[in-house]
């Protein structure tokens, strides 16, 4: 009886608990990689049942050889750079404002602010929709009293992928600031008591102060935003749907449309792991960045 009460005390008892769990993630999360790797070495063939056979290379040899890889992958490229680069712009600026000043009822503006994350994405792209429609939506309306023409925001090959990165800029800057804002009231106020004291100025506190420690928040909340936007599909599908043809479409929508809607699941898979791959390398290149640029500001 002792020896089986000392199963499920101490450190036992919290493996002999966790182990059900942990066996049950990794073959939720092992078995679909290491299939969905499977697939993209394999041909899948619906024609009397299901049947995959082993064909090498040669998906990724037709993925490399696709245009239509490269203008996916051009857009997704163009949506992330532009859209993160501007939200975290955007983020910094807000959190350095409301950091260094003193407003009425800040944290009910915090509240509101955040709202458009909470959103769902499909309902941003149905918001986008209607904002940008040619002949109802409100921005066309306004921007003859502007002394502008209205412009085919969403039926424009040229304009349709800009209006998608307005719509995320909108959604997810507040995303940004949320973090930026977490990490500069984390900065010990000694510091900046201390450069006030030797004369800094603001712009000396930002450059020596603020932004080298900001940099691990900086990092999590742009890498966040780069793997998020890397997938980005729900906005693009309700406003364009990838068009006009295929000028919005990103590599997820690309992989969609070839795996799920066309039945395609071994190009469609292989689609998916060259954005995993892709996502990868970034992120990695990202922290080592990082950690290049720590080591140059404590030196």
């Amino acid at each position: 009886m002792k020896k089986l009460l000392s199963l499920f005390s101490g450190k036992r008892a919290g493996r002999s608990f966790l182990a059900p769990t942990v066996l049950v993630l990794i073959a939720l999360t092992t078995f679909p990689f290491l299939f969905s790797l499977w697939l993209t070495l394999s041909k899948v063939s619906f024609i009397g049942g299901l049947s995959i056979h082993f064909i090498g290379l040669r998906n990724w040899a037709r993925l490399f050889a696709d245009e239509r890889t490269w203008n996916a992958l051009s857009n997704t490229l163009l949506i992330v750079v532009i859209a993160v680069t501007v939200e975290y712009v955007l983020g910094l600026g807000l959190a350095l404002l409301l950091s260094n000043t003193k407003i009425k009822g800040r944290s009910s503006f915090r509240v509101l602010f955040l709202t458009p994350m909470m959103l769902a994405p499909i309902a941003v792209g149905y918001m986008g929709r209607m904002m940008f429609n040619y002949t109802r939506g409100p921005v066309n309306h306004i921007f003859p009293y502007l002394g502008l023409p209205a412009l085919g925001w969403l039926t424009d090959s040229g304009t349709a992928i800009y209006s998608i990165i307005i719509m995320d800029i909108w959604q997810w800057t507040p995303l940004m600031f949320l973090i930026l804002l977490a990490g500069i009231e984390t900065i010990p106020s000694g510091f900046f008591e201390a450069a006030r004291v030797d004369g800094a100025s603001r712009w000396q506190l930002f450059r020596h102060i603020i932004f080298p420690l900001l940099a691990p928040a900086s990092v999590a909340a742009i890498l966040i935003r780069v793997l998020e936007t890397f997938k980005i599909i729900d906005t693009i599908y309700i406003m364009t749907g990838g068009g006009p043809g295929i000028s919005t479409e990103s590599m997820t929508l690309f992989g969609y449309s070839l795996g799920l809607s066309a039945f395609d699941l071994a190009y469609g898979s292989t689609i998916a792991f060259s954005l995993f791959i892709m996502v990868l390398v970034i992120s990695i290149v990202l922290l080592l960045m990082t950690r290049r640029f720590q080591e140059l500001t404590v030196q």
